[in-house]
């Protein structure tokens, strides 16, 4: 069976740089972690058969299996480990994903089934952290990060090996790994074409109508089409769109000021139109996927995600930001946003008589623009978290150690507002060290209630994951915890006739 679909052009494939939807669907093809993710979201082993950590939780031990092998026939054991994070670790890599190594001060291979890991502080979840791809194992030849031959052609131990080379802007071909040791997939080949970012929402579902994919996203406009398909699929997931407000540096650079964009932005208005109604407006960085550490609208002392033209003036009028003021709101054209963004926009001149300019980009771009210290105003985003816990959510996206700016002032952590707050600081280290899961929750609670009362980042909607599949032909996908396809649990309709 060959499975087919289209992504956008991957910033990586390599384990020590994916990091985006599209790049960590081909590193996670072609890698198997130390665990994985069950149906319903836990943790089983994988590479490893048992893992643990001390009382303290700065010590943990990963017990690996020992018939694991690479595609090309080289042992899978601890050391490959060591090699893939000391790989990632490189300065001369300098990766944007080093972040999830942060807390980590030491590692080592006891024996070759045997990875011990050494924290600087308590972390109760580490164990989730390793499901990310700058954890995975690499072969013992494999070259520096740096070394381009790696990405386009990488070597794993996953359930599918690279077909060819990554032929960038326009293919990655996989196949399946037959030394895989889990469960042979069903799956023979996997075909992704790489779409223009600009138009690759509308694209995907085209080629997914007439038959060309068998898999796709779905565009906005689409949604209520999307529904009546058969293979519909739809899943609350742990992430967030928003704006980033570049607290550095004016206009941004104010509680009020960035009170007076949110209270500015007619959320459910903008769901309703673009979106059909299927989002679920955000008053909080926090998910209701993430159950108990999720704070209910009713628990905000003062809530400015709320549509209140009148306060938002208020707002604005403390922080100097008067009619005609100059707000810049950079985003990546494409990918399903021009719409709504212009929408956000004009809603924020109406209502404050700003003048809002449009700084419109590729993907690529709005990196850029956003990690140099030029960036002003506003930027669009979203983050899906990498593994199911809030620390994913609020350490890389707020904590002062990942805000991290160079000599020339180019931010390289992914707080690329540049927020700082010693309290919301020190309650992600307590939630980080806390082994008692009530305790737990209420720090990750009390951290997200800090960064709502700031308005560090300014909530728009929570991620919800629509996709559309094949159902006549294919059974058994799902929607995976990155919002990807389970390529190794699709089964083909004509086996099951």
């Amino acid at each position: 069976m060959i499975f087919r679909m289209g992504i956008t052009e991957p910033t990586a494939i390599d384990p020590y740089k994916a990091q985006e939807g599209e790049g960590i669907l081909v590193c996670k093809a072609l890698f198997t972690g130390l665990l994985a993710l069950d149906e319903d979201g836990e943790l089983i082993p994988a590479t490893a058969r048992e893992w643990a950590s001390d009382p303290t939780a700065t010590t943990w031990t990963f017990r690996l299996r020992t018939d694991t092998v690479f595609s090309d026939g080289e042992p899978v054991t601890a050391h490959s480990f060591v090699r893939g994070w000391r790989r990632a670790l490189d300065p001369e890599a300098n990766t944007e994903t080093a972040y999830h190594l942060a807390g980590v001060r030491d590692f080592t291979a006891v024996d070759e089934a045997t990875l011990v890991v050494e924290l600087a502080e308590p972390d109760v979840q580490f164990d989730l952290k390793t499901l990310q791809p700058i954890f995975f194992p690499v072969p013992s030849w494999t070259p520096p990060a740096l070394e381009a031959s790696y990405n386009d052609l990488p070597v794993g131990n996953g359930p599918f090996v690279m077909d060819g080379p990554w032929r960038h802007g326009e293919a990655i071909r996989l196949r399946r790994n037959e030394r895989w040791f889990g469960p042979r997939p069903e799956i023979e080949e996997i075909h992704l074409d790489i779409l223009d970012p600009v138009t690759a929402l509308d694209d995907e579902y085209a080629r997914f109508v007439d038959g060309t994919y068998d898999y796709a996203r779905i565009p906005p406009a689409r949604t209520k089409e999307a529904t009546r398909q058969g293979g519909y699929l739809e899943q609350e997931g742990a992430g967030l769109f928003y704006l980033i407000p570049f607290c550095h540096q004016a206009p941004m650079d104010s509680v009020d000021a960035r009170r007076a964009v949110s209270a500015a932005i007619d959320r459910q208005g903008l769901i309703d139109t673009h979106f059909h109604g299927s989002r679920t407006a955000a008053h909080s960085l926090l998910s209701p996927w993430f159950g108990k550490a999720h704070t209910p609208r009713a628990e905000i002392d003062d809530d400015w995600t709320a549509y209140d033209p009148s306060r938002a003036r208020e707002a604005a009028r403390r922080a100097g930001l008067g009619p005609g003021t100059r707000v810049d709101l950079a985003y990546n054209t494409g990918a399903g946003h021009d719409d709504w963004v212009i929408a956000l926009a004009k809603g924020l001149e109406e209502v404050h008589g700003w003048r809002v300019e449009l700084l419109r980009t590729d993907a690529r771009g709005l990196v850029d623009h956003r990690t140099s210290i030029a960036a002003a105003g506003l930027c669009r985003a979203g983050w899906a978290c990498d593994y199911p816990t809030p620390d994913n959510m609020l350490f890389p996206l707020l904590h002062s150690s990942c805000t991290a700016p160079d000599a020339e002032g180019t931010a390289h952590g992914d707080n690329e507002g540049r927020y700082v707050d010693a309290e919301f600081d020190a309650l992600v280290a307590r939630a980080r060290a806390a082994g008692d899961p009530a305790e737990r929750v209420d720090a990750w609670r009390r951290a997200d209630r800090i960064a709502i009362r700031d308005l560090a980042l300014i909530p728009l909607w929570y991620r919800t994951d629509q996709r559309v599949y094949a159902a006549d032909r294919l059974g058994g996908l799902r929607i995976d915890f990155d919002g990807n396809p389970t390529f190794t649990t699709v089964t083909s309709r004509s086996t099951q006739r």
